[in-house]
């Protein structure tokens, strides 16, 4: 045999698996071999290697059954047990929300003016579930948003971490100025997380010119964690804005509508592919205002001018209709501009508001407190007709004040007014035939305190009167039980004489002074007053159950007609109607001047009108308080008087 054929020969073997010894000095193989021969020959194994023993090979076996047990059972669990679940986190990672803002209702003016709309603004949104998950490139984004808008850094990742969605594109710097916006498209233009889309935000054409507007309407601002936390179930993001102050704030559920949402399926970069699902948002509707914006513009500057002809800063003018309780005109100085707030907030003019010790966002009306004066005689004069402690033909000597024990409780005139019955003391404003009649002197039993606390509770003081804006105060009604409670002091005879000239701890505000005196216009019907038209405010209604019968009524309007007759606001006599009023001067500070009063009504015989003017530190009604008044009667008289 050849070479080829020991080859050949030893190829054959390999088929059986066996290998065919060809020893180096052996020249030849047999010719023939058969396959009997062939098992003759020695195995030896294919391939060298240890052999695998019985046991590990059985474990092994086991271990690959276990796994792929655990495998299997894992993917039935997330496949079918879990099938929902996994299912939408699947379309979660390829699905984006983002929620449709509905356009923000008007206000308008009674007349149909604007005095809140929208404007058009650039906004920034980012989708966090898109935002690398690169801490240094998630920062490097977010650093550009911050730089170019801005917007605090931190606020940016405060805004991020707190989101409950990730999936939902959220705006996260608003108000964007267009350089701002055209620079932040360029720099992130290769970002699917961040996208720069046009928003709306509020403005208020006439507070600009006049800030008085701005204690009525308030403004909108981004939401703040506590309201958040009340509102989130209701559709509210930590990034929306939502109205603060004002009607935006009280009237906020009809302004704000109903937001959409859009679907939109995105590839694995982020890009969007196609709108799944798009449900458009609800418009907020517009709210009309009882306020006549011509008329509210010329009480702001008959109250600015009255106040530098008084050499003070502060105070407030209330113009409302008897009838009904509706606002007019309501102004309280100094006032802010609410444009401030709209988009992004001036810090410095934030700062110069928040800094001005005469505070501008006091709205001095309805949340400022202050005694009263002379101003509650009035309703005084009611209760004790209607407790018959008195008649209208009841007189008192007044010489100028009456002592009680060591202390004089004096009259404003120091030689006295001479007999003095309720329609007098009204008009002259005699504190001697008040502290008589009220708290008692010798024989006389008077009303008490309790009593006149009763019934200045019956005409909304110490308590809110239902104005349908936010901030309200309710004042203070002393009393014995009060005093010993608070102070752990008994009340005395000469607590009740200075209580029946509105001074001590009585605390009121000038729509409740306005208030009363509408509700002795009318005849004796409470009102509430309110600045939005029906049907977003229902209950404006008079009410049919008059405070006390129409002759005690009418003897009160009688005496407030005489002041203007006879008494300390016989500046109004000139005006072309006739009119009725009363003055206050109010001691606070032994230190600082009276506060001014004067509350009126007209014209008397049918009033549509209820004036109040206070001045803070003004001094005295008759002298600052009147001449304002006497002007925003005449001006209301040129809009309202043919109407």
């Amino acid at each position: 045999m050849n070479k080829d054929d020991n080859l050949f020969a030893w190829r054959e073997s390999g088929r059986y698996g066996l290998e065919v010894d060809l020893d180096d000095k052996a020249d030849v193989v047999p010719e023939v071999m058969y396959e009997d021969d062939l098992l003759k020959i020695k195995e030896r194994p294919l391939f060298l290697g240890l052999a695998l023993p019985r046991l590990r090979f059985s474990i092994a076996i086991v271990l690959v059954i276990i796994a792929l047990g655990l495998l299997v059972g894992r993917a039935f669990w997330m496949q079918v047990s879990n099938h929902e679940k996994y299912l939408a986190l699947a379309e979660r990672n390829r699905l984006r929300k983002e929620v449709l803002q509905p356009t923000r209702g008007v206000i308008r003016d009674r007349e149909g003016k604007i005095l809140a709309d929208n404007v058009p603004t650039f906004d920034v949104a980012v989708t966090p579930i898109d935002l690398p998950i690169d801490a240094n490139s998630r920062m490097e984004i977010l650093g550009k948003i911050s730089r170019i808008s801005g917007t605090p850094l931190a606020e940016l990742e405060q805004d991020i971490k707190d989101v409950h969605s990730p999936d939902q594109k959220m705006v996260i710097a608003r108000d964007i100025p267009y350089d701002q916006a055209v620079a932040l498209k360029i720099e992130l233009a290769s970002a699917p997380s961040v996208s720069v889309s046009t928003g709306q935000k509020r403005r208020y054409p006439l507070s600009q010119p006049n800030p008085s507007f701005s204690h009525i309407l308030g403004y909108v601002s981004k939401i703040s964690p506590d309201d958040l936390a009340n509102l989130e179930d209701v559709g509210y993001r930590r990034t929306d804005t939502m109205g603060k102050t004002g009607v935006e704030a009280s009237y906020e559920s009809v302004l704000r509508g109903v937001p959409g949402d859009k679907v939109t399926e995105v590839d694995s970069f982020g890009h969007e592919q196609r709108v799944v699902h798009e449900g458009k948002s609800v418009p907020g509707k517009d709210l009309v205002l009882t306020v006549d914006a011509d008329f509210q513009k010329q009480v702001e500057k008959l109250m600015i001018d009255g106040l530098k002809q008084a050499k003070v800063t502060k105070g407030s003018a209330i113009a409302m209709d008897p009838r009904d309780g509706s606002i007019l005109a309501i102004v309280s100085w100094p006032a802010y501009d609410d444009n401030i707030f709209s988009g992004r907030v001036s810090s410095t003019a934030y700062a110069a508001y928040t800094q001005d010790p005469d505070n501008p966002f006091l709205a001095r009306a309805w949340a400022g407190l202050f005694p009263s004066g002379s101003s509650i005689k009035p309703v005084y004069a009611v209760a004790l007709l209607a407790e018959h402690i008195i008649t209208p033909q009841t007189t008192v000597l007044s010489t100028g004040g009456i002592r009680l024990g060591a202390q004089f409780f004096p009259d404003w005139s120091a030689g006295g007014h001479g007999l003095t019955d309720v329609r007098k003391a009204i008009a002259m404003s005699v504190n001697t035939f008040f502290y008589i009649t009220c708290g008692g002197y010798e024989n006389f039993k008077g009303l008490g305190a309790d009593l006149m606390g009763e019934w200045l509770k019956r005409f909304g003081f110490g308590s809110r009167l239902g104005l349908d804006i936010p901030g309200e105060q309710a004042g203070l009604v002393p009393s014995p039980a009060w005093k010993q409670e608070k102070r752990n002091e008994h009340w005395y005879v000469g607590d009740t004489y200075n209580f029946a000239i509105g001074q001590g701890d009585l605390l009121v505000t000038p729509l409740q002074i306005a208030a009363a005196t509408a509700e002795i216009a009318n005849g004796g019907k409470h009102i509430t007053p309110h600045v939005a038209l029906s049907p977003y405010n229902p209950s404006v209604v008079p009410s049919d159950q008059p405070l006390a019968s129409d002759s005690v009524i009418q003897v009160v309007r009688s005496g407030m007609r005489q002041t203007i007759t006879i008494g300390s606001g016989r500046a109004l006599s000139s005006l072309p109607f006739t009119s009725a009023g009363k003055t206050g001067t109010a001691q606070w500070r032994n230190d600082k001047p009276n506060h001014a009063w004067f509350t009126s009504f007209a014209p008397y015989d049918n009033p549509k009108v209820v004036v109040t003017v206070m001045l803070e530190e003004g001094v005295e009604g008759s002298r600052t308080a009147v001449p304002i008044a006497y002007n925003i009667l005449n001006a209301w008289n040129k809009i309202f008087g043919n109407k």
